[in-house]
C-alpha cells in the first residue's frame, strides 16, 4: 500500500508543479532604479548585483518596473533578501522595505528576518492578465536590499 501511495504522488507531482506558473524578476533588470543603487558587492556569492536603497536616513524613490503575466490570479511572492543588522542581534531592521504591485503593498515587510540571503514570503498577492507594475518602496533610508523577486501560483 505504502509503495502505490508513493509511486501515485511521484507521479502526480511533477504535473501539478508544471501546472504552477512562475515568474523570477532580478531587481537588477527593473526599467527604473529610482533612488535604489546597484549594488555588486555579494555578486561572487550570489552570482548576480541587487538593488540597494541607501537614503542616509531618508527613504529613497521607488525602483519601478512592469511584468507581462500570461494567466492572472492569485500568486505567492517571495523576495530574496536579508536583515543586514541580524548578524550583529541589531534592533530595529533598518532595511525595511515593501513590495507593491499594481498599487497595492504586499502585506508582509521584506528585509526583516535573517542575517543570511534567503528568500522571504510576502504572502497572496493578485496579479491580473497583461501588464502589471511591481515597485520597491524604501521605508527607512538605510541599506533595504532586494535581489530577486518569485511569484508562483504552486501552493
Amino acid at each position: 500500500m505504502n509503495k502505490f501511495l508513493i509511486n501515485s504522488l511521484l507521479t502526480l507531482t511533477p504535473a501539478l508543479v508544471l501546472q504552477a506558473d512562475r515568474i523570477l524578476i532580478e531587481t537588477e533588470s527593473f526599467s527604473d532604479h529610482g533612488g535604489w543603487k546597484l549594488d555588486t558587492q555579494f555578486i561572487r556569492e550570489m552570482g548576480s548585483p541587487y538593488l540597494l536603497a541607501h537614503g542616509l536616513g531618508t527613504p529613497v524613490q521607488d525602483a519601478t518596473t512592469t511584468i507581462e503575466v500570461k494567466e492572472g490570479g492569485s500568486y505567492q511572492l517571495f523576495a530574496r533578501t536579508k536583515d543586514w543588522v541580524a548578524r550583529w542581534e541589531a534592533k530595529g531592521q533598518p532595511g525595511r522595505f515593501q513590495i507593491i504591485i499594481n498599487g497595492i503593498p504586499a502585506k508582509s515587510t521584506f528585509g526583516t528576518q535573517g542575517a543570511e540571503w534567503d528568500w522571504q514570503g510576502g504572502g497572496f498577492v493578485t496579479l491580473k492578465t497583461g501588464k502589471n507594475t511591481l515597485a520597491l518602496r524604501d521605508l527607512t533610508g538605510f541599506n533595504g536590499r532586494c535581489d530577486a523577486i518569485y511569484l508562483t501560483t504552486f501552493k
